[in-house]
């Protein structure tokens, strides 16, 4: 039998968010101890679009993938964080992607690209600061709920494509390391192009 232990020294994640530590962790709340906050699902040092994906893919993997998303945790540090870069429309261009190619007949995910392409061509090259700044609470709402939003349409398109547990799983982890991968190559576009901005400080 698989063990659903990870390996020595990673906590033991869990789904859903939690109290404290003690009554255990999911992969952002361990990215918050990581990253030295406060003990939350919602820590400063990582881009809600992001965090949400990470929240997602961590409730809905089987116990024994879970416990491989701790060493994702520590990429997950400060990114999206970096002024210059939009974040959210990235993540939303991942995840309909990984749904299409599990449910080409989809029609939310074309629907998904269009509105990105639109809002690309509308704003060509935009670097906001708001963007990365997090500007508050209803900010932060604005770029978690689209995902949340997105992400329920992919585990749909899931059960759709009749995939069983195990192929849901790489689906989803797959879907987690395509988005940091997304993130960080517009990150180093950004600092090549020198079209950075100062840092932006997440507001508290």
């Amino acid at each position: 039998m698989t063990s659903t232990r990870p390996p020595e020294g990673l906590p033991v994640l869990e789904a859903g968010a939690h109290r404290d530590a003690e009554a255990g962790s999911c992969l952002m709340e361990y990215v918050s101890v990581l990253a030295g906050e406060r003990f939350t699902d919602r820590p400063r040092c990582t881009h809600p679009a992001l965090a949400a994906v990470a929240w997602q893919v961590n409730d809905a993997v089987s116990s024994a993938t879970r416990q491989q998303l701790a060493t994702r945790a520590v990429t997950l540090i400060g990114l999206g964080r970096q002024a210059g870069v939009e974040v959210r429309p990235i993540v939303l261009a991942t995840i309909a992607r990984a749904g299409l190619a599990i449910d080409p007949g989809n029609r939310f995910f074309p629907r998904l690209q269009r509105r990105l392409e639109r809002r690309a061509a509308v704003t060509p090259g935009r670097r906001g600061r708001g963007e990365n700044g997090d500007g508050g609470r209803l900010a932060t709402l604005l770029h978690v709920g689209p995902v949340n939003h997105a992400c329920a349409h992919l585990l749909v398109a899931a059960r759709v494509a009749d995939l069983d547990a195990e192929a849901r799983d790489r689906v989803l982890l797959g879907l987690l390391d395509d988005t940091i991968a997304a993130v960080r190559d517009a990150e180093r576009r950004a600092r090549a192009e020198g079209t950075v901005l100062p840092a932006a400080v997440p507001a508290g």
